[in-house]
């Protein structure tokens, strides 16, 4: 396969690469930053065409900066001191009772309802003489079953 010759064209007046030009993109990209960026003060360092409104609007940027930057470090610096306060006070009140607890033995039976019965059970055969009906003696349980 025979090779053939390859020519390239130049043209005499094409444009030499400028750092101007690079040095102009890199401003317009940082200055569409500044016009969109939500952060206050940038977009009028961006659109303003006076020294002194640059001047003015650099100045506050970088003073609050410093401001928001201070109150971070300050604020973290506070957070890993792992600052605690404890109160201990004792107060001494009325005596304490124990607190009352029943164990479930599963029975499925009622002592209100119950009580009425078996005390005209035992009155009735004359077994006991008694009309309490919050409290079953031992004397009194011994007839649970026999009924």
């Amino acid at each position: 396969m025979p090779v053939s010759p390859v020519s390239v064209v130049v043209p005499i007046d094409s444009p030499t690469p400028n750092s101007n030009h690079h040095r102009s993109d890199r401003r317009s990209i940082i200055r569409e930053f500044c016009l969109n960026t939500s952060a206050h003060a940038l977009p009028g360092i961006a659109r303003s065409t006076s020294i002194h409104n640059r001047l003015f609007w650099s100045i506050l940027f970088i003073s609050f900066t410093t401001i928001m930057i201070y109150f971070i470090v300050k604020t973290i610096l506070v957070y890993f001191e792992y600052p605690t306060k404890i109160d201990v006070s004792y107060a001494s009140e009325s005596q304490q009772y124990f607190p009352a607890f029943s164990i479930c033995n599963g029975l499925a039976m009622r002592f209100d309802q119950f009580i009425g019965p078996f005390l005209n059970y035992t009155n009735k055969r004359n077994l006991t003489d008694t009309n309490d009906t919050t409290t079953i003696s031992a004397f009194q349980a011994q007839y649970f079953f026999h009924a």
